[in-house]
């Protein structure tokens, strides 16, 4: 009975690792690979194993031939999902080049031996900035675990001086604060925290922060409402910027981009036949001014006022700089 169980397992690893649904094997490839093993069976054992295989869970499909022939079809991840995950996995800048081959041997480890000879091979889409060491990586684990326990976290955070070296800001002093959520943006991983000597809600790059430490000290209590999806969508810059709910008239042909950026579930105004409106929460800041401006003209701060005049006088500043560099 134990080694009917053992071939059982032997068959199933077999299945998994030697067939996809481009590559099947024949009952007599399965009786000699598991006389290699040591199991002497014949055909009515085996398609009693793969049977019992079936009725496990294991999707065991058969291609009507002269010998049939037999394949797992489907998996955790189908065959466009790894290489899409591969492919983040080997763009990420949070990642080292290490970390992030590590990764993609795990996710070739649950495909068959043919899928994840194809998925190493992808390698043209490797990003050109990858992160130096594990700083990040690592910072987040720490990060969860203050999340998961409701605690206070501390760490030195740091910033870039000359020669890209990363020396400790605050002359080292330990920062305190109250973890609230991890968003990607930016091509970074970023805390976003509630420190007690700022106002609103501030951003942490990881690979900037150091000497990272889950404090016995329980955080303030986290704010349910806070959506990390739909904080991100308020954000062109990590750097420091209040929310403000701006009111913004757009040409037609850029809903697609507005919902792309603010959520398709945003409610958009006819303002007339050529032109759409919106309100959305915005953390007003020069990136945003910038984004705007990108459009040449086919979109347009309505509201608040105060928003309208900021992006009018940093107009100003960049007309009046451009004008003395050419008189220079």
């Amino acid at each position: 009975m134990l080694d009917a169980r053992a071939r059982l397992l032997l068959l199933r690893s077999y299945l998994l690792e030697y067939t996809d649904e481009r590559h099947s094997v024949t009952v007599r490839e399965i009786i000699a690979h598991l006389e290699l093993s040591g199991y002497s069976v014949d055909r009515r054992a085996v398609y009693a194993d793969i049977g019992l295989l079936c009725e496990s869970g294991l999707d065991i499909r058969v291609r009507r031939r002269r010998a049939n022939e037999y394949y797992v079809a489907s998996r955790m991840f189908e065959r466009a999902e790894l290489r899409l995950l591969a492919d983040m996995i080997r763009a990420s800048r949070v990642l080292s080049r290490e970390r992030s081959e590590k990764m993609i041997e795990k996710l070739a480890s649950i495909a068959s031996r043919h899928e994840a000879a194809w998925l190493r091979r992808q390698n043209m889409s490797a990003g050109p900035h990858k992160a130096g060491d594990e700083r990040a990586f690592q910072n987040i684990g720490q990060i969860l675990a203050a999340l998961e326990q409701g605690s206070k976290l501390s760490f030195v955070y740091c910033q870039f001086v000359a020669k890209k070296a990363l020396v400790p800001r605050r002359g080292g002093e330990c920062y305190i604060v109250n973890p609230c959520l991890l968003i990607y943006a930016e091509d970074h991983y970023y805390l976003i925290a509630d420190h007690p000597s700022h106002e609103g809600l501030v951003h942490y790059r990881l690979d900037k922060m150091e000497n990272i430490c889950v404090l016995d000290a329980p955080a303030a209590p986290a704010d349910l409402t806070l959506d990390a999806a739909a904080y991100a969508r308020t954000v062109f810059s990590m750097a420091p910027a209040r929310q403000r709910w701006v009111h913004l008239a757009f040409d037609r042909p850029l809903l697609g981009t507005m919902l792309d950026r603010f959520g398709a579930d945003v409610p958009v105004d006819v303002l007339d036949e050529n032109t759409l409106a919106l309100f959305a929460p915005v953390r007003v800041s020069p990136p945003f001014f910038g984004w705007v401006f990108q459009f040449a003209g086919r979109m347009r701060i309505l509201a608040p006022d105060d928003v309208r005049e900021e992006m009018l006088l940093m107009l100003e500043a960049y007309r009046i700089a451009g004008k003395n560099r050419r008189n220079e």
